[in-house]
């Protein structure tokens, strides 16, 4: 009798497969929007397409009445962080991942205007890079986060390298790779990147330009790589191009392994791309299209604004698997993937919306209108959503 007892008391507290509590915390996926227009954070639950909100978080690291223009965030999800840059103020806030509440803040600076972070996760690390058409900066600012704060870490100033080097804005970090952790930074202004591993103390990176054959010749700024992201080995560079030059938007891929050029995917002259970010699952990389702005007799529309899925195989070719666009795109900006790989979130700068893609397929599968808040009292009241970061 005692032992029946036991086994149903056993049973009974076994937690139960229904339990609506349980299920929803362990399946929740939290996808964070910078609202650069009214100074926000939009936090969504990305458990279905619908991203019904969970909570709003008002940035005002300066503690004034500036715009602060949160642009990007990341996450570091192991230390249970995320960061966030504010490029009109030149702070970085970090939150605990769990809560969303503020942790601690650094101010880089009022003209420094920090864009993209990069986190090495092994070391506790973020790396900063600035706006890229904000001036001609040739460093990264580092911060340290190993003790739950930030704290100054230096600059990673790649002049002493190759002078010229500066306008340093797309910024990528990735591990496990061949390399180790693998930085890559590029000059949107002198079409160069850089390379170096942060596995060593001492961090020398390895300067290379990048080039596009073409009859214009090797001037800089001719390529203009926007953003550049890693996966399985290999670097994608999303870049704007040059109309001057004669040189569309395109995708380029080079191996870390040996730093050559692989393959060059390109556009079209209107397209614009900007955000790049690659599958977590598969041999695929998506690309946003920002568009050329245009008008029609009802306001502003952005030709060839939307999202490019390119796959590549074992030779770092690439190829376009899809591509979304559409009139009603507008201004499109940043973009985050599912843990799973099955959807694509969209930033609009333009409407203030968030875009859902079906990542097979292409198909837009809903739109969330009214995410994004214009400041009236500002000059850049026009500015709404850009970056967008999801736990994995």
């Amino acid at each position: 009798m005692l032992i029946k007892f036991a086994l149903s008391l056993f049973f009974l507290l076994l937690p139960s497969c229904d339990d609506p509590t349980s299920s929803s915390e362990d399946l929740m996926q939290k996808l964070y929007v910078c609202d650069e227009g009214s100074d926000r954070v939009i936090i969504f639950d990305a458990t279905s397409d619908n991203l019904s909100q969970i909570k709003t978080i008002d940035i005002n690291f300066a503690d004034n009445d500036d715009l602060e223009t949160p642009h990007y965030i990341a996450i570091d999800q192991s230390s249970g962080y995320w960061f966030v840059t504010a490029k009109g103020s030149g702070f970085v806030g970090m939150f605990d991942l769990n809560t969303d509440t503020l942790i601690d803040t650094f101010n880089l600076g009022p003209m420094s205007m920090p864009a993209f972070i990069g986190v090495d996760e092994n070391n506790k690390n973020i790396y900063i890079s600035r706006g890229a058409m904000m001036g001609g900066d040739d460093h990264l600012y580092v911060l340290n986060y190993s003790s739950g704060l930030l704290e100054d870490a230096g600059l990673l100033d790649f002049t002493s390298v190759v002078p010229s080097f500066n306008q340093v804005h797309a910024l990528s970090i990735d591990y496990p790779t061949i390399r180790g952790t693998s930085l890559i930074a590029a000059s949107y202004s002198q079409d160069l990147f850089a390379f170096m591993s942060l596995e060593n103390d001492v961090f020398t990176p390895s300067i290379y330009p990048l080039e596009l054959e073409s009859e214009g010749g090797a001037e800089s700024n001719r390529i203009r790589p926007l953003t550049v992201t890693q996966k399985d080995d290999f670097i994608f560079f999303s870049c704007h191009g040059s109309n001057s030059n004669n040189i569309p938007g395109h995708i380029q891929s080079w191996s870390l392994t040996t730093a050559n050029q692989l393959d060059t995917l390109q556009l079209s002259f209107s397209s614009k791309p900007w955000h790049i970010i690659p599958s977590p699952n598969s041999n695929e990389i998506f690309t946003v299209l920002k568009g050329t702005q245009g008008m029609l007799q009802e306001g502003d529309v952005y030709s060839e604004a939307g999202l490019s899925c390119l796959s590549y195989d074992e030779n770092g070719n690439l190829t376009e698997k899809w591509r979304n666009t559409s009139s009603d795109f507008n201004m499109l900006h940043g973009i985050a993937i599912s843990s799973d790989g099955s959807r694509a979130y969209v930033s609009s700068m333009g409407s203030g919306s968030v875009l859902v893609f079906d990542t097979s397929s292409g198909d837009l599968l809903n739109t969330i209108d009214g995410v994004g808040m214009y400041n009236q009292d500002s000059e850049q009241s026009g500015k709404t959503l850009s970056g967008l970061a999801i736990t994995q």
